[in-house]
């Protein structure tokens, strides 16, 4: 398991807008992405991971549009950083998972 982490507030966007008081500073959101049911060294597994990982990434920048445009545009910016974090773990993962299926192969060097 790993966790999806974003700020879902860019405060230097917000306070240059002039639209976010200091009440409404969003904490950081983690959300836990579970892959222990998945077969990562297949590319079914592989799929089904990025998929969980980019609906976190939703879960914790939000999904719905804002009507205001200065708030848009940190939604925006949050899900495009966040998306770069999580594929970097997701790859990380995949990668770890995948070197440990070949290290434990019979017959594998060691």
């Amino acid at each position: 398991m790993f966790y999806v982490r974003s700020t879902a507030i860019a405060l230097a966007a917000a306070a240059t807008a002039g639209l976010v008081s200091a009440s409404s500073h969003a904490e950081p959101v983690s959300v836990a992405v579970s892959f222990a049911d998945l077969d990562l060294t297949t590319l079914a597994g592989e799929h089904a991971l990025r998929e969980r990982a980019s609906d976190a990434v939703f879960t914790a920048c939000g999904t719905r549009p804002s009507a205001e445009i200065a708030m848009e545009m940190v939604r925006r910016a949050c899900v495009r950083n966040t998306s770069v974090t999580a594929a970097a773990h997701v790859d990380a993962v995949i990668s770890s998972s995948r070197n440990l299926a070949q290290a434990t192969l019979p017959g594998a060097a060691h």
